[in-house]
């Protein structure tokens, strides 16, 4: 799976790369400036992971300049290794700069700015996606 062709597919494809262990693939993700300075240390960081689902709360591109943004919430499950679940809510930052503005290679794809996770105790069902905070 590798879809960048709206917010969620994006992550969708994030995920499912950590979930198969394709750590470049899921770095990939990231836009080109916003990426964790030490994939090494970023990938260790999924070590412990065994598969992760995620469940998208509503977005709306927010353009502007020849950029596009959106701000998307999210509850994710990440299930470890040993059998045990953490879940997360939280926001995904994410970019694009229209493809209309982009009229020299390398073409930047859609991609992870930043993302702003808690852990919570509530179950994954349970657990809604809230609102991102405004810029």
């Amino acid at each position: 799976m590798d879809d960048r062709s709206t917010p969620q597919k994006l992550l969708q494809s994030y995920y499912y790369a950590i979930s198969n262990r394709l750590y470049v693939q899921a770095y990939s993700y990231f836009s080109k400036e916003f990426a964790p300075k030490d994939f090494e240390q970023w990938a260790k960081g999924y070590s412990d992971t065994k598969t992760v689902t995620v469940r998208f709360g509503p977005t709306e591109p927010n353009p502007g300049a020849g950029q596009i943004y959106w701000a998307l919430p999210v509850a994710v499950s990440a299930e470890q290794v040993d059998g045990t679940s953490k879940v997360f809510v939280g926001c995904y930052q994410i970019h694009m700069t229209n493809i209309g503005m982009q009229t020299a290679p390398p073409y930047q794809p859609m991609g992870i700015n930043s993302a702003t996770l808690k852990e919570t105790k509530e179950p994954f069902d349970k657990a809604a996606p809230g609102k991102c905070a405004s810029d």
